[in-house]
Protein backbone atom coordinates (compact mmCIF):
# COMPACT_ATOMS: atom_id res chain seq x y z
CA UNK A 1 0.00 0.00 0.00
CA UNK A 2 2.63 2.61 1.14
CA UNK A 3 4.48 1.90 -2.74
CA UNK A 4 1.67 2.29 -4.43
CA UNK A 5 1.07 5.34 -2.26
CA UNK A 6 4.62 7.20 -2.84
CA UNK A 7 4.07 6.05 -7.03
CA UNK A 8 0.45 7.31 -7.15
CA UNK A 9 -0.95 3.80 -8.08
CA UNK A 10 -3.66 2.93 -5.86
CA UNK A 11 -5.88 0.65 -7.94
CA UNK A 12 -7.87 -1.93 -6.79
CA UNK A 13 -5.41 -4.96 -7.94
CA UNK A 14 -4.62 -8.09 -6.34
CA UNK A 15 -1.00 -10.09 -6.77
CA UNK A 16 -1.07 -13.89 -6.78
CA UNK A 17 2.45 -15.74 -6.19
CA UNK A 18 2.62 -19.77 -7.32
CA UNK A 19 5.44 -21.99 -7.80
CA UNK A 20 5.60 -23.47 -11.01
CA UNK A 21 8.68 -25.60 -11.98
CA UNK A 22 11.08 -24.29 -9.45
CA UNK A 23 10.26 -20.59 -10.13
CA UNK A 24 8.10 -18.40 -8.46
CA UNK A 25 5.53 -17.07 -10.99
CA UNK A 26 3.40 -13.98 -9.81
CA UNK A 27 0.63 -12.37 -11.87
CA UNK A 28 -1.82 -9.12 -11.63
CA UNK A 29 -5.55 -9.07 -11.41
CA UNK A 30 -8.12 -6.57 -10.71
CA UNK A 31 -10.43 -7.22 -8.10
CA UNK A 32 -13.74 -9.27 -9.45
CA UNK A 33 -11.81 -11.00 -11.83
CA UNK A 34 -11.41 -8.36 -14.55
CA UNK A 35 -8.21 -8.72 -16.69
CA UNK A 36 -5.86 -6.06 -15.96
CA UNK A 37 -4.81 -5.52 -19.35
CA UNK A 38 -8.35 -4.91 -20.34
CA UNK A 39 -8.75 -2.00 -17.71
CA UNK A 40 -5.33 -0.32 -16.79
CA UNK A 41 -3.12 1.94 -19.05
CA UNK A 42 0.06 0.01 -19.82
CA UNK A 43 2.12 2.70 -18.06
CA UNK A 44 -0.29 1.70 -14.63
CA UNK A 45 0.42 -1.32 -15.05
CA UNK A 46 4.07 -0.77 -14.87
CA UNK A 47 3.59 1.43 -12.23
CA UNK A 48 1.95 -1.27 -10.39
CA UNK A 49 4.43 -4.15 -11.08
CA UNK A 50 7.32 -1.40 -10.07
CA UNK A 51 5.50 -0.94 -6.45
CA UNK A 52 4.91 -4.64 -5.52
CA UNK A 53 8.64 -5.42 -7.05
CA UNK A 54 9.67 -2.59 -4.34
CA UNK A 55 7.18 -3.55 -1.30
CA UNK A 56 9.10 -7.69 -2.00
CA UNK A 57 12.38 -6.45 -1.65
CA UNK A 58 11.79 -4.52 1.28
CA UNK A 59 10.56 -7.73 3.13
CA UNK A 60 14.20 -10.19 2.21
CA UNK A 61 17.54 -8.03 3.98
CA UNK A 62 19.66 -10.45 1.69
CA UNK A 63 18.93 -8.41 -1.25
CA UNK A 64 21.94 -6.63 -1.50
CA UNK A 65 21.04 -4.53 -4.73
CA UNK A 66 18.73 -4.05 -7.31
CA UNK A 67 18.72 -3.75 -11.51
CA UNK A 68 16.19 -2.18 -13.20
CA UNK A 69 16.00 -1.53 -17.03
CA UNK A 70 13.82 1.63 -18.30
CA UNK A 71 11.65 1.49 -15.15
CA UNK A 72 9.76 4.76 -16.71
CA UNK A 73 8.75 3.36 -19.86
CA UNK A 74 5.18 4.88 -20.78
CA UNK A 75 4.92 6.59 -17.65
CA UNK A 76 3.30 10.68 -17.52
CA UNK A 77 6.06 13.09 -15.84
CA UNK A 78 4.85 13.05 -12.87
CA UNK A 79 5.39 9.80 -12.08
CA UNK A 80 8.42 10.07 -13.46
CA UNK A 81 9.21 12.09 -10.71
CA UNK A 82 7.82 10.17 -8.11
CA UNK A 83 9.81 6.82 -9.48
CA UNK A 84 12.94 8.27 -9.43
CA UNK A 85 12.40 10.37 -5.88
CA UNK A 86 11.48 6.54 -4.63
CA UNK A 87 14.54 4.90 -6.06
CA UNK A 88 16.71 7.60 -4.70
CA UNK A 89 15.14 6.54 -1.59
CA UNK A 90 15.88 3.10 -1.79
CA UNK A 91 19.59 4.35 -2.67
CA UNK A 92 20.30 4.48 0.67
CA UNK A 93 19.69 1.44 1.98
CA UNK A 94 20.77 -0.78 -0.92
CA UNK A 95 22.78 -0.26 -4.03
CA UNK A 96 20.31 0.88 -7.08
CA UNK A 97 20.97 0.33 -10.71
CA UNK A 98 18.93 1.95 -13.31
CA UNK A 99 19.38 1.50 -17.32
CA UNK A 100 17.34 3.83 -19.29
CA UNK A 101 16.84 5.78 -22.80
CA UNK A 102 14.85 9.10 -20.31
CA UNK A 103 16.75 11.66 -20.47
CA UNK A 104 14.17 13.57 -18.45
CA UNK A 105 13.89 10.77 -15.64
CA UNK A 106 18.12 10.53 -16.10
CA UNK A 107 17.43 14.29 -15.08
CA UNK A 108 14.79 13.67 -12.27
CA UNK A 109 17.12 10.93 -10.73
CA UNK A 110 19.77 13.28 -10.73
CA UNK A 111 18.18 16.71 -9.52
CA UNK A 112 16.52 14.39 -6.49
CA UNK A 113 20.09 12.66 -5.55
CA UNK A 114 21.50 16.35 -5.56
CA UNK A 115 19.14 16.92 -2.94
CA UNK A 116 18.98 13.79 -1.46
CA UNK A 117 23.02 14.16 -0.90
CA UNK A 118 23.06 10.75 -2.73
CA UNK A 119 26.33 10.01 -4.76
CA UNK A 120 25.04 9.06 -8.15
CA UNK A 121 27.61 7.27 -10.55
CA UNK A 122 26.54 7.11 -14.28
CA UNK A 123 28.39 4.91 -17.05
CA UNK A 124 27.53 5.79 -21.30
CA UNK A 125 26.47 2.70 -22.82
CA UNK A 126 26.07 2.87 -26.44
CA UNK A 127 27.02 1.40 -29.99
CA UNK A 128 30.16 2.84 -31.92
CA UNK A 129 30.57 4.08 -35.08
CA UNK A 130 30.18 0.81 -36.76
CA UNK A 131 26.54 0.29 -35.17
CA UNK A 132 28.59 -2.71 -32.80
CA UNK A 133 26.08 -2.39 -29.30
CA UNK A 134 27.82 -2.61 -25.28
CA UNK A 135 30.45 0.16 -25.96
CA UNK A 136 30.56 1.90 -22.57
CA UNK A 137 32.15 5.16 -21.32
CA UNK A 138 33.15 5.07 -17.85
CA UNK A 139 32.09 7.83 -15.31
CA UNK A 140 30.29 9.66 -18.57
CA UNK A 141 26.85 10.40 -19.63
CA UNK A 142 24.27 12.48 -21.97
CA UNK A 143 24.50 16.01 -20.26
CA UNK A 144 22.10 16.35 -18.18
CA UNK A 145 20.85 19.87 -15.46
CA UNK A 146 21.86 18.25 -12.38
CA UNK A 147 25.60 17.54 -13.22
CA UNK A 148 26.28 21.47 -14.54
CA UNK A 149 24.89 22.93 -11.20
CA UNK A 150 28.19 22.99 -9.47
CA UNK A 151 31.91 23.26 -10.57
CA UNK A 152 32.78 19.57 -10.03
CA UNK A 153 32.89 18.53 -13.65
CA UNK A 154 35.29 21.39 -14.33
CA UNK A 155 37.21 20.67 -11.30
CA UNK A 156 37.28 17.41 -12.31
CA UNK A 157 38.96 18.41 -16.17
CA UNK A 158 41.26 21.05 -14.16
CA UNK A 159 43.01 17.73 -12.34
CA UNK A 160 43.60 16.34 -15.48
CA UNK A 161 45.03 19.04 -17.60
CA UNK A 162 47.38 19.94 -13.82
CA UNK A 163 49.02 16.58 -15.25
CA UNK A 164 48.50 16.91 -19.30
CA UNK A 165 50.91 19.35 -21.40
CA UNK A 166 50.63 19.99 -25.01
CA UNK A 167 47.55 20.31 -27.05
CA UNK A 168 45.95 18.03 -24.37
CA UNK A 169 46.19 20.26 -21.85
CA UNK A 170 44.84 23.03 -23.77
CA UNK A 171 42.11 20.92 -25.04
CA UNK A 172 41.43 20.06 -21.52
CA UNK A 173 41.47 23.90 -20.49
CA UNK A 174 38.93 24.33 -23.32
CA UNK A 175 36.25 21.26 -21.79
CA UNK A 176 36.91 22.99 -18.50
CA UNK A 177 35.64 26.58 -19.53
CA UNK A 178 32.40 24.35 -21.98
CA UNK A 179 31.70 22.99 -18.97
CA UNK A 180 32.09 26.01 -16.54
CA UNK A 181 30.01 28.28 -19.04
CA UNK A 182 27.43 25.81 -18.75
CA UNK A 183 27.28 25.90 -15.01
CA UNK A 184 26.96 29.28 -15.52
CA UNK A 185 23.82 29.03 -17.85
CA UNK A 186 22.34 26.70 -14.97
CA UNK A 187 23.00 29.77 -12.28
CA UNK A 188 20.67 31.54 -14.33
CA UNK A 189 17.50 29.19 -13.94
CA UNK A 190 18.26 27.62 -10.88
CA UNK A 191 20.19 29.97 -8.29
CA UNK A 192 19.27 33.25 -9.62
CA UNK A 193 15.53 32.33 -10.62
CA UNK A 194 14.54 29.89 -7.43
CA UNK A 195 13.70 27.70 -10.35
CA UNK A 196 10.69 29.31 -11.29
CA UNK A 197 10.66 27.77 -14.26
CA UNK A 198 12.84 24.46 -15.21
CA UNK A 199 14.22 23.97 -18.35
CA UNK A 200 13.83 20.66 -18.51
CA UNK A 201 9.70 21.11 -17.03
CA UNK A 202 6.47 22.29 -17.95
CA UNK A 203 5.58 23.10 -14.51
CA UNK A 204 6.02 27.17 -13.77
CA UNK A 205 6.33 27.28 -9.51
CA UNK A 206 5.41 30.76 -9.40
CA UNK A 207 5.73 30.80 -5.58
CA UNK A 208 9.10 31.20 -5.79
CA UNK A 209 9.11 34.00 -7.42
CA UNK A 210 9.15 35.45 -3.81
CA UNK A 211 12.40 34.10 -3.55
CA UNK A 212 13.91 35.99 -6.11
CA UNK A 213 16.37 38.59 -5.50
CA UNK A 214 17.30 41.13 -8.57
CA UNK A 215 20.65 42.85 -8.38
CA UNK A 216 21.54 44.78 -11.33
CA UNK A 217 25.63 44.47 -10.57
CA UNK A 218 25.14 40.80 -9.56
CA UNK A 219 23.63 40.34 -12.94
CA UNK A 220 26.31 42.10 -14.72
CA UNK A 221 29.30 39.91 -12.82
CA UNK A 222 27.19 36.91 -14.76
CA UNK A 223 26.93 38.59 -17.91
CA UNK A 224 30.70 39.12 -17.54
CA UNK A 225 31.55 36.24 -16.66
CA UNK A 226 29.73 34.17 -18.90
CA UNK A 227 31.96 36.15 -21.86
CA UNK A 228 35.42 35.79 -20.25
CA UNK A 229 34.55 32.09 -20.45
CA UNK A 230 33.71 32.31 -23.56
CA UNK A 231 36.42 33.66 -24.99
CA UNK A 232 38.79 30.42 -24.06
CA UNK A 233 36.28 28.32 -25.46
CA UNK A 234 36.94 26.32 -29.79
CA UNK A 235 33.33 28.30 -30.54
CA UNK A 236 34.80 31.49 -30.96
CA UNK A 237 37.42 32.50 -33.66
CA UNK A 238 40.59 34.53 -32.11
CA UNK A 239 42.97 36.05 -34.32
CA UNK A 240 46.71 35.53 -32.82
CA UNK A 241 47.09 38.69 -31.64
CA UNK A 242 44.27 38.81 -29.96
CA UNK A 243 44.49 35.19 -28.09
CA UNK A 244 47.69 35.85 -27.18
CA UNK A 245 49.62 33.03 -25.13
CA UNK A 246 47.75 29.65 -24.50
CA UNK A 247 45.74 29.41 -21.48
CA UNK A 248 47.39 27.86 -18.11
CA UNK A 249 45.62 25.85 -15.81
CA UNK A 250 45.81 28.58 -13.35
CA UNK A 251 43.51 30.41 -15.79
CA UNK A 252 41.05 27.90 -15.49
CA UNK A 253 41.27 27.61 -11.65
CA UNK A 254 40.55 31.36 -10.95
CA UNK A 255 37.68 30.59 -13.49
CA UNK A 256 36.78 27.91 -11.20
CA UNK A 257 36.79 29.85 -8.05
CA UNK A 258 34.98 32.89 -9.21
CA UNK A 259 31.99 30.22 -10.73
CA UNK A 260 31.99 28.97 -7.08
CA UNK A 261 31.52 33.05 -6.25
CA UNK A 262 28.57 33.52 -8.40
CA UNK A 263 27.01 30.49 -7.18
CA UNK A 264 27.16 31.14 -3.85
CA UNK A 265 26.16 34.84 -4.26
CA UNK A 266 22.83 33.77 -6.08
CA UNK A 267 21.73 31.20 -3.62
CA UNK A 268 20.87 33.85 -1.68
CA UNK A 269 17.10 34.30 -1.37
CA UNK A 270 14.68 36.92 0.39
CA UNK A 271 14.81 36.87 3.80
CA UNK A 272 11.08 36.02 5.55
CA UNK A 273 8.83 39.50 6.26
CA UNK A 274 9.00 39.82 10.29
CA UNK A 275 5.44 39.50 11.52
CA UNK A 276 4.18 43.01 12.43
CA UNK A 277 2.35 43.06 15.75
CA UNK A 278 0.14 46.23 16.62
CA UNK A 279 -0.12 47.49 19.90
CA UNK A 280 -2.91 49.43 21.12
CA UNK A 281 -4.32 51.13 24.08
CA UNK A 282 -7.60 50.07 25.56
CA UNK A 283 -9.43 53.26 26.77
Amino acid sequence: MDECKALDCNLPVEFRTQGQKGQTVRSLSIKGGHSPDKILSEGEQRAVALADFLSEISLNAANAGIVLDDPVTSQDHERKNRVAHRLVAEAKVRQVVIFTHDLVFLTMVGASAADSNVDMLTHWVERDAEGRPGQISLDDCPATTPQYRNTQKAQKTLGEAKTATGSKRLELIQRGMGELRRTVEEIVPFHLLKQVVNRWSDRIMITSLKKVIWDDALIGEIIQTFEDISAYIEGHSHTEEKSGAPPEPKDLEAMVSRVDDLIKRTKAEKPKAAAKLSVGNAS
